[in-house]
């Protein structure tokens, strides 16, 4: 949960998995406008860490990062927590097994001029999943007060190899995170 509120160096990387993984963007997706990322069939490099990676219920994390998607060295990253679908569901931290079924950005952000909401939904959850390579996770958008839709496809490619660092405060293209992401 560390990770959720900006914490980073207290993720502990026994405590999770991280993949290289691709973003794509469906080719009719209702996405805000002015956002480069989130055109239409465009597909994105990705970094995804998701844990803790233990058994039991809890507050899980699962974050993603697009390397150089604003240019070299500036990265857009999305820090998301388990939690529910619709408002206010979607604005709070829920326990849930592993692999949860929704995670979400929890706090606004500007997508052109729209604010929204982030999140990753899974198609399998329970005590006994585990994130793993060839996993395909849904990418979903929604307005403050609306639920989660999808606009992509997260696909988890492989173990990661090296350190991956995320912050709510990488973000451009359009995207511009409200306070109090914006702070971490």
């Amino acid at each position: 949960m560390a990770a959720v509120i900006g914490q980073l160096d207290a993720v502990s990387p026994t405590d999770a998995k991280t993949f290289d993984a691709v973003l794509t963007i469906d080719d009719d997706a209702d996405v805000p406008g002015g956002v480069s990322i989130l055109e239409p069939g465009s597909s994105h490099q990705a970094v995804v860490q998701a844990g803790p990676d233990r058994a039991g219920t809890e507050p899980r994390w699962l974050l993603v990062k697009l390397p150089d998607a604003h240019g070299t060295g500036s990265d857009q990253d999305f820090l998301l927590a388990s939690s529910g679908d619709g408002a206010p569901l979607h604005h709070a931290v829920l326990p849930a097994d592993p692999v949860a079924p929704l995670y979400s950005s929890l706090w606004l952000y500007l997508a052109g001029l729209q604010p929204v909401l982030f999140g990753v939904r899974t198609s399998t959850e329970g005590p006994d999943v585990r994130f793993a390579a060839g996993d395909e996770l849904s990418f979903v958008i929604s307005s403050p007060v609306g639920r989660f839709r999808s606009i992509g496809t997260l696909l988890l490619k492989k173990p990661h190899q090296g350190p991956a660092r995320f912050s709510g405060g990488n973000s451009g293209g359009g995207i511009r995170p409200l306070p109090p992401v914006n702070f971490y």
